[in-house]
């Protein structure tokens, strides 16, 4: 299903199309991402910085608040916000991705203190450089991104998208309950 995570109306008919698919809805994983642009604060056009903010935590917001009655209709469920490493340190140039994912991560905690007694859970995944088509945006192919990027994380390379999926997997899973 296509929806545009900015516009509120789109959000909800997604959510309401899985709804009648599927009988309700349990998980809402959350990983739109754009891409930003490498710059400082005086160097980021308002139209670039305004873009990130509308997808990383807005469009998170409007996603979470479209998904949440249905989750609560099933007396509980799991939100997972992908945020990123850089949502906690600091990376140059990135002021609007930086300052996006660390909002993600406060929204996840918000999240969990209004709707625990709802049996919803709120979580965020913040990795670090992942080999997916989004480092193509930055290096020329992904043998490039690994030898950039790789050494700047303490196992050496680059994650997988698998390692964020298992993660993802036992974040909705009842075993997290436990």
């Amino acid at each position: 299903m296509r929806l545009d995570v900015t516009d509120g109306a789109s959000c909800r008919d997604a959510v309401t199309a899985t709804v009648q698919r599927f009988g309700g809805l349990d998980v809402l994983m959350y990983g739109a991402a754009d891409s930003d642009q490498t710059a400082t604060v005086l160097e980021m056009d308002e139209a670039t910085w305004d873009r990130v903010i509308r997808i990383n935590p807005t469009g998170a917001f409007l996603m979470v608040k479209a998904a949440i009655p249905a989750m609560i209709a099933r007396r509980g469920g799991s939100i997972i916000l992908i945020a990123s490493q850089l949502g906690r340190v600091a990376s140059p140039g990135r002021p609007a991705y930086c300052a996006t994912k660390g909002a993600l991560i406060q929204l996840a905690k918000v999240l969990a203190a209004d709707h625990a007694s709802q049996g919803i859970r709120a979580n965020t995944i913040s990795p670090g450089a992942i080999e997916t088509r989004r480092m193509l945006r930055r290096w020329k192919d992904m043998d490039e991104a690994r030898r950039m990027m790789g050494p700047k994380h303490l196992l050496g390379r680059l994650g997988l998208p698998a390692e964020i999926a298992r993660a993802a997997v036992y974040l909705a899973s009842d075993a997290r309950r436990s």
